[in-house]
């Protein structure tokens, strides 16, 4: 088949970083933009200029994901779109929430199908639920805010969309290190020491950045019928297996 092209949105975050490295390194892919913020493309090209299939790679620095509409004639006609921007909401609160879980996603959604995407994928959260009351606070709000997004983004003229809910993210990087120091939180030494032995739990309560960039990218390579999907957990270990 043809070889590809890819847009990526959140490359410097775990998921997207292993996005990105999916992509590299696989032969359907022939080019990969990245869009990152303005602040963060110097760490961005530090992280990705040694990886396989690097010379693949162009970034694209915005001094605001505000700007995205800027792309519009570079990414006409691409392949597939990857995004997997968000907010923290211990650390961003609830305002940058709202702005980049939900009103940068529906952004990317909306420039997608101007820019005749066929392929659009989400990384989402385990428990999304636009139904929340509108009073949530606290992890609701958040849940709430990822659910609505995953509703307008399914709402688009996008042929093939496809919203991940993963539960708890393994293999994440350090929030004090650059993008390329991994986590070694509890989380991370608790399944490498326990999931040789308890591998239907450690599933059942989440999934490796790793495998779920994998699913990511080959539904995306190989879908070839127009769908919306949700994928929670179970289904995306389901496909990576």
């Amino acid at each position: 088949c043809a070889a590809m092209r890819a847009v990526v949105l959140g490359a410097t975050s775990a998921v997207g970083h292993a996005i990105v490295e999916t992509l590299a390194a696989g032969s359907a892919w022939e080019s990969i933009i990245l869009v990152v913020r303005a602040q963060t493309e110097g760490r961005a090209r530090a992280d990705f200029a040694k990886i396989l299939g690097a010379e693949k790679i162009v970034i694209r620095g915005l001094d605001s994901l505000d700007d995205l509409s800027q792309l519009e004639s570079e990414l006409s006609g691409f392949d597939a779109m990857f995004c997997s921007i968000g907010a923290y909401m211990k650390l961003d609160g609830p305002e940058a929430v709202q702005r980049v879980d939900f009103g940068y996603v529906v952004a990317a959604a909306d420039l997608a199908q101007r820019c005749g995407i066929p392929s659009f994928s989400l990384v989402s959260a385990g428990g999304a639920d636009a139904g929340l009351p509108e009073d949530s606070k606290g992890f609701k709000f958040y849940l709430r805010s990822k659910g609505r997004a995953d509703k307008a983004v399914l709402e688009k003229g996008i042929p093939r969309i496809n919203v991940y809910r993963p539960g708890i993210l393994f293999g994440r990087f350090s929030s004090k290190g650059t993008t390329s120091t991994r986590s070694k939180g509890n989380w991370d030494t608790f399944v490498a020491g326990f999931e040789c032995c308890c591998c239907c739990l450690v599933k059942s309560a989440g999934v490796h950045v790793r495998h779920l960039a994998e699913v990511m990218v080959s539904k995306a390579e190989t879908d070839d019928t127009d769908c919306k999907v949700i994928m929670d957990n179970a289904a995306i270990h389901a496909h990576h297996s």
